[in-house]
């Protein structure tokens, strides 16, 4: 059944109401006129009073629709991800379209959220709220004839922080996470973001090894065990190594903190090799927390946390909108995310392959470069020298071991691979760690501190307490 459209528009005592399949019907000074309209004219009617409405600012007008999207007809495709969000493509729409939608829903009570502009204004994110519901809108500037727009009707985005001033030092903290049984490969990847309210984030966590060294770092960067908040827990994809600590936390800890939400895209059920976002994370692990919501995030998207700010520069949907290519690889279904603000910022590429990176500097162009570098796949991924290099980072963070970065004779695995590491990027951690430009940390053998926004790139050894 194709959904009926309805649209009013009201000015100067004339009231006009279109609804597509039944009648349109004007009322003024007590005359009625009824006519049958299709869904065709109804668009190049709300087209049309789009403009008028753009060109006469000032004039009395009350201008609204049961679903903004249709007045931008109809989609070349959709993705609907594992909670329900869309995101739509408009093939031959452009920027021009994207500020004349927003326009449109900012004349209908929506607020703008959030803007941004990078890449010689190119690249385009505008994001529009009316309560719980949400209009995320888009341009890259590599694909400038695409506008997407996601919507939401349960988006729970933070809200502007009361305060971006605090008495703490604003840290981060990569977690320590050894060679073990479990972990064979040396790899998983966690850390822990103290901001200037005493507040935290966490990124990823690692396997279920380190959830009394989260809680142990939470207390000890806090100086309490009580009143710890954790403003978001942001991850990146659904492999364990990322989020298997999640269980053995919430079980043990959930009721000793605040929570106040998740960030994570749980992709389509159809794209899901691992499902764990789209059931464990959503049925089992949030309810744990009093009063936790999921965030959905949408590339291009920015959330402000106390003296932070964290933006969304990619994520699955806006792969997986145009099809999955030949030998997909599900580590590049992931969030890349940017923490920066107070003179620092740390880019976090999680699991993100060539194909992504590549993509992320064809949208964000030099509004990329970042200090610190959480090094995309523990090392072992597959983008180049260049990639890295073009960051302009001192810091660069490996979420990996000694065996997995050097390999077993030290040469970073060309004589004797370990997890085939040399021929996944060896010659790349080689060239990286030779030029001199960087300060580079692995996880195994301790955890690492740096004070956000120190002209000094070293990070000190972090112990935390037990």
């Amino acid at each position: 059944m194709t959904a009926r459209l309805s649209t009013r528009f009201k000015s100067n005592g004339t009231l006009l109401q279109l609804t597509t399949g039944n009648v349109a019907t004007v009322k003024n000074s007590g005359l009625l006129f009824t006519t049958v309209v299709d869904k065709a004219w109804y668009n190049a009617f709300v087209n049309w009073m789009i403009t008028i409405m753009m060109k006469h600012k000032k004039q009395s007008c009350n201008f609204f629709a049961q679903a903004p999207i249709d007045t931008l007809g109809a989609a070349t495709s959709t993705y609907t991800a594992g909670d329900g969000s869309i995101l739509y493509t408009y093939t031959g729409k452009t920027r021009s379209d994207l500020h004349r939608f927003g326009t449109l829903l900012q004349a209908w009570g929506w607020t703008l959220t959030s803007h941004q502009s990078v890449n010689n204004d190119t690249s385009v994110f505008e994001t529009y709220q009316k309560g719980n519901e949400v209009y995320h809108l888009y341009c890259t500037a590599d694909k400038p004839d695409r506008l997407r727009v996601a919507y939401s009707d349960h988006a729970n985005l933070p809200e502007s922080p009361e305060g971006t001033t605090g008495a703490f030092e604003t840290a981060v903290v990569q977690l320590n996470l050894p060679l073990t049984a479990a972990n064979e490969y040396s790899n998983g990847m966690g850390y822990v973001v103290r901001l200037a309210d005493g507040t935290f984030l966490i990124f990823d966590g690692g396997y279920v090894e380190q959830a009394d060294q989260i809680w142990n770092t939470l207390v000890k960067l806090h100086g309490s065990e009580d009143g710890i908040v954790i403003r978001a827990w942001c991850l990146t994809h659904a492999h364990g190594d990322h989020y298997g600590v999640l269980d053995q936390f919430s079980q043990t800890y959930a009721k000793r903190l605040t929570l106040e939400r998740f960030i994570a895209l749980p992709v389509n059920a159809s794209d899901a090799s691992d499902p764990f976002f789209n059931t464990g994370l959503q049925t089992t692990i949030l309810p744990r927390y009093d009063g936790a919501v999921l965030t959905v995030p949408h590339t291009g998207m920015v959330f402000r946390f106390c003296n932070l700010t964290l933006e969304i520069l990619y994520t699955a949907d806006e792969h997986l909108i145009d099809g999955k290519s030949d030998g997909f690889d599900f580590n590049s279904f992931g969030t890349v995310y940017r923490l920066s603000g107070d003179g620092d910022s740390m880019l976090f590429l999680g699991d993100a392959m060539n194909d992504v990176t590549s993509r992320l500097t064809a949208i964000w162009g030099t509004a990329l470069e970042s200090n610190l570098v959480q090094v995309s796949h523990h090392g072992v991924g597959n983008s180049p020298v260049e990639f890295y290099e073009s960051l302009h980072a001192t810091v660069l963070f490996y979420p990996a071991g000694h065996k997995l970065y050097y390999g077993p004779n030290n040469d970073y695995g060309q004589s004797e691979a370990f997890a085939n590491n040399w021929n996944r990027n060896g010659a790349v951690r080689k060239a990286l760690e030779e030029s001199g430009k960087y300060s580079i940390y692995l996880h195994d053998a301790h955890a690492y501190i740096r004070t956000w926004g120190s002209q000094d790139p070293a990070a000190q050894e972090f112990q935390a307490t037990t």
